[in-house]
């Protein structure tokens, strides 16, 4: 070990005879040996001993390991101030993955359980989801059938304690952990509810609980237009889907019509899984197309997979909705049905990720989730939007890439030769912009004014009375709480103004711009208190959302949405008219040459 440690801190450059000697000299024996000495002084594992065959990616891989090592040790005892060994050398860890891509990371024990929640859709816990709101943990769904909902806990209960230990103050991260345990434990939260004046307690079993990869499938309206939510893609979605895809047909059938088509809803959906990507798609595509390929760093790690199902639903027409959150395999299924001429995509430009990872255990319960290739749709684009390679130069890290990235935004042909375009995620079909929230909606958003009022309404009204439906009662209601609580914001017109009159006064205008400019202010507010009338359309149906949610759930939230859901509207439109469906798929077409419909407000996440 003390000879290893030697040669490698000698710093000369050697030449080509040198390298070759030195490849020879270090056998695979000798490089498990440099592999052991970093484990002992920086707890690093070399997990590849491919460059053996490779005289001088072997010397630079020896020499710039015991260099690691080496800073690593003379920092960790010199340094002046006492350091934390881990933490210090799990920075350098996260430094040095920084330069690649934002998906290859180290993760510890705790993530590393995430990952696997991720993947298999499983959890021991309570069937709770929890969002941090002004410091305090705040139940944001109880899912049905499980400890919390049985014991009787509710959206908006604010967990203050469990099994004795203070949560105010404390990250949801935290939280969860003391909430999670093995199958069949204990576990006791302390909560605080609206119209309750104490503090209430609850001692619940915590179980294995199965996260939902659809929260929603079912007809839309009696034209016979499907609609189905993915929420997620573990391993049992497509398992899922294909039951939700024949519920629909039955239900179709129980009234007496055709199913016209289906939506299936990508939007803010992260993805998950490749090979679960696959077989969703499976689920609509000819058996034996190609769904997806896979290159790797060389040629040898190039995959193509292909359908291996018949699909459930064939021949029936159907619209793919994404927007800047679909990424990953959302991506794999909206740009496979889009190459393949399948189905109409229809929303905004998705988030664009072309990168595969591969997660791989380390010792001591942690794991790297590395970058080990990139896909490609049936029509052979890589829809990777970010070039980590110019990212570096922007932002002055060293450059640690070698080849030059791939994605040119080239123009490449559907199935039916539809032009369409890599780099920059999938561009609809048919798009339908955003529209960013007006200042009184984020605000009303930020404040969690539409989460707190369905709170109380709730406390007041434990059961609905029938069909729920917002309306101007419930608005002078609203509003009333919005002035008890003394909600106030500021338009954009106000912040311009605010400006401008800092402006006036930091360069000694004459009073009388001052003076106009305070008229103007004036106008403004007076106009600004009229803004909730304005607005009441869309305040209303935000209430209703909310509301119905604690009766009914994410189903319910989302039959209320569909009221005011541009893209969900214009999706059903193009599925019953047949003549514009085959329009937008026919050859000679340029995707995105569809219709823009009015701005549609952005989603916020529940």
């Amino acid at each position: 070990m003390s000879e290893g440690k030697k040669f490698m801190s000698h710093t000369p450059t050697p030449n080509a005879s040198q390298k070759k000697f030195i490849a020879k000299r270090f056998s695979a024996k000798r490089l498990a040996v440099v592999a052991v000495f970093i484990v002992l002084i920086s707890g690093t594992v070399l997990s590849s001993v491919g460059f053996v065959a490779q005289p001088e990616s072997f010397f630079e891989v020896t020499k710039n390991i015991e260099l690691l090592g080496r800073i690593y040790r003379e920092v960790s005892q010199n340094y002046v101030d006492e350091l934390s060994v881990t933490n210090f050398m799990r920075a350098g860890i996260d430094g040095m993955l920084s330069t690649l891509d934002p998906y290859t990371v180290f993760m510890d024990e705790e993530q590393s359980d995430d990952i696997d929640q991720l993947t298999t859709g499983k959890y021991a816990g309570i069937g709770i989801s929890l969002s941090a709101r002004e410091g305090d943990a705040i139940v944001t769904s109880v899912n049905e059938g499980y400890s919390a909902a049985k014991a009787g806990m509710r959206v908006g209960d604010k967990i203050i304690k469990i099994d004795g230990k203070e949560t105010r103050g404390k990250t949801t991260t935290y939280v969860r952990g003391l909430i999670k345990g093995e199958p069949k434990t204990e576990v006791k939260l302390t909560i605080e509810r609206e119209g309750e004046r104490e503090p209430l307690e609850f001692n619940l079993v915590r179980l294995e609980i199965i996260l939902k990869n659809i929260t929603y499938a079912n007809l839309i309206d009696d034209s016979g237009v499907g609609y189905v939510d993915i929420q997620r893609f573990s391993l049992r979605v497509s398992e899922d889907l294909g039951s939700s895809l024949r519920t629909l047909q039955d239900s179709a059938k129980a009234r007496g019509v055709k199913l016209q088509g289906v939506v299936l809803d990508l939007r803010d959906d992260p993805g998950g899984l490749l090979d679960v990507a696959v077989n969703v798609t499976d689920k609509f595509v000819e058996k034996g197309s190609t769904v997806v390929t896979t290159r790797g760093r060389d040629s040898s790690r190039v995959r193509s997979y292909i359908s291996q199902q018949v699909p459930v639903m064939k021949d029936v027409p159907m619209a793919v909705l994404i927007n800047g959150g679909s990424a990953s395999a959302s991506e794999i299924v909206a740009g496979a049905i889009q190459d393949l001429d399948r189905g109409v995509i229809v929303g905004t430009r998705s988030f664009g990720k072309g990168l595969v990872q591969t997660v791989t255990r380390l010792p001591y319960n942690t794991s790297l989730k590395i970058t080990t290739a990139k896909y490609y749709t049936p029509s052979g684009r890589l829809i990777q939007e970010v070039n980590y390679f110019d990212r570096n130069k922007r932002e002055g890290k060293r450059d640690v890439f070698s080849v030059m990235p791939d994605t040119m935004h080239k123009a490449f042909k559907t199935k039916n030769g539809r032009t369409v375009y890599d780099g920059g995620g999938i561009t609809p079909d048919v798009i339908i912009g955003d529209r960013d929230l007006t200042a009184l909606e984020e605000e009303l958003y930020r404040k969690s004014f539409y989460f707190k009022f369905a709170t109380r309404y709730q406390s007041r009204n434990p059961k609905l009375a029938g069909v729920f439906k917002a309306d101007d009662k419930l608005f002078a209601e609203f509003k009333a709480y919005l002035a008890e609580q003394k909600f106030e914001y500021k338009s954009e017109a106000e912040k311009q103004l605010d400006a401008l009159s800092e402006t006036v006064t930091k360069n000694s205008y004459a009073d009388a711009v001052a003076s106009d400019i305070k008229r103007l202010q004036v106008s403004v507010r007076t106009e600004k208190d009229k803004d909730l009338e304005r607005q009441k359309d869309r305040i209303l149906n935000d209430l209703e959302q909310e509301i119905v949610s604690r009766y009914g759930g994410d189903s319910a939230r989302l039959r209320a949405s569909f009221k005011l859901d541009d893209q969900v509207r214009e999706a059903v439109a193009i599925l019953k008219d047949q003549k514009r469906y085959e329009k937008l798929l026919a050859a000679g077409t340029e995707v995105g040459d569809g219709k823009v419909i009015k701005k549609e407000v952005k989603k916020k996440k529940k």
